[in-house]
């Protein structure tokens, strides 16, 4: 079975970060899997006004291209996220991209869907936004699935499929294969007790999706040490934020 991604440039000037894109959608090509190379500066993404309208489930009051990016981002089996590193962190159209998606930090829609982190840089900041990638992949629901990271004296360098092996595997596995890292564990506590305690519409869509049972979005491998301490961490969160009625 072939499976789609989505790869997400965030680079304007379509050079090394899109070059590496380029790379990897050939690589898959290997792996029956079609890339399609999305570039965000293509679209009208307006910065977000912080009203959280959103959040409340009414419309954005903006009127431009972020929403048709995120349903985009839903029709795919997995996602590529990348971005060049400006001032030891992503691209600035990236960032106003993420801020808008802050509905799925409460509602996520990426669930289990494998994203592979992407992001080259002239010297520094590789490891900062690795990590600030997963971390938004993670509050999307996504699930992190190695990263793949270049300097300009390593740009020029082969594509090993070391590096891209787990994504292609979680695209082609069963979702109760995958094995959820502490952190991931660790953040959907947060998304839970945030749902069962502040915002009415988040509950509702939490208990739609079956969620506020589980340890983790839908049955998987979980190590044992970091079930007790997924448990322990959501019973400890849970009785310090206070119920508000919304």
């Amino acid at each position: 079975m072939n499976k789609k991604v989505i790869a997400i440039n965030s680079s304007r000037r379509k050079q090394n970060t899109y070059g590496l894109l380029q790379k990897l959608k050939e690589a898959m090509k290997e792996n029956n899997i079609e890339v399609d190379i999305v570039n965000l500066f293509d679209y009208e993404v307006k910065d977000c006004l912080g009203c959280e309208q959103c959040l409340r489930g009414k419309c954005c009051p903006h009127k431009d291209d972020a929403q048709a990016l995120m349903d985009k981002l839903k029709e795919y089996d997995g996602i590529i996220l990348s971005s060049p590193i400006y001032m030891g962190g992503v691209s600035g159209k990236l960032k106003v991209f993420i801020d808008r998606t802050c509905k799925w930090f409460h509602r996520p829609e990426l669930v289990g869907k494998p994203v592979l982190l992407v992001a080259t840089t002239a010297a520094s900041g590789l490891k900062e936004t690795i990590k600030y990638l997963e971390k938004t992949a993670i509050q999307w629901g996504g699930f992190p699935a190695g990263s793949i990271g270049r300097t300009v004296n390593s740009l020029n360098s082969p594509i090993k499929s070391s590096e891209y092996d787990s994504f292609v595997k979680h695209l082609f596995k069963e979702r109760n294969e995958f094995n959820p890292k502490l952190n991931q564990l660790i953040f959907f506590q947060v998304q839970k007790v945030l749902a069962e305690k502040i915002l009415t519409i988040d509950k509702e869509y939490w208990e739609h999706k079956n969620w506020l049972n589980k340890l983790y979005y839908f049955d998987c491998s979980i190590k044992p040490l970091n079930k007790i301490f997924a448990k322990g961490f959501y019973k400890m969160l849970s009785s310090k934020v206070v119920k508000v009625e919304s």
